[in-house]
């Protein structure tokens, strides 16, 4: 299986697969995503800016990552390990919870890590919902460190945020 990019067709079966991890996620008491984000046009947006990738199997989706410079405001907030340089920021990593623990968000990741060291990214920066300590648990075991906690509108607790550094300046 392929990572490949998104294009304007795969919206539908992305959709989907976010709607089938909400399910899963909220079935375990994790209220990070409903039905208002991440929605249509947000994954249109990131398909136009060719920052989203998949994973499909045949016409199954796999997982999904979006990958760009685009920081959240509330990222201003915290002290992170670069303070030079450009960094690339992890966006709605998604795995469909049938093929969850298949190694597919590792091999995302491994994605993602490998993009920002040949686009010369000073380091990866994401958030991930502290409800949600699977995901947690998945950055700091490929050496994420933990620099700060964010609030976002309309979700009850905080995103931990993370970083790792790709290129010493």
């Amino acid at each position: 299986m392929d990572i490949i990019l998104a294009i304007r067709h795969d919206v539908e079966g992305i959709i989907n697969l976010i709607h089938e991890c909400i399910i899963d996620m909220e079935s375990k008491d994790i209220f990070q995503w409903n039905q208002y984000y991440p929605n249509i046009d947000v994954v249109t947006e990131d398909i136009q800016q060719r920052a989203l990738f998949l994973i499909k199997d045949d016409n199954d989706y796999v997982g999904i990552i979006t990958v760009n410079e685009d920081q959240p405001t509330e990222y201003s907030k915290i002290q992170w390990l670069s303070e030079t340089g450009r960094n690339l920021i992890i966006h709605r990593l998604a795995i469909h919870p049938n093929w969850q623990g298949k190694g597919i968000a590792m091999k995302l990741m491994d994605f993602a890590e490998e993009y920002a060291k040949k686009n010369d990214y000073r380091s990866v920066r994401l958030d991930a919902y502290t409800a949600n300590p699977k995901s947690n648990r998945l950055y700091e075991k490929r050496g994420y460190k933990k620099v700060g906690q964010i609030f976002i509108p309309m979700r009850e607790l905080p995103f931990n945020c993370y970083e790792k550094v790709m290129l010493d300046i």
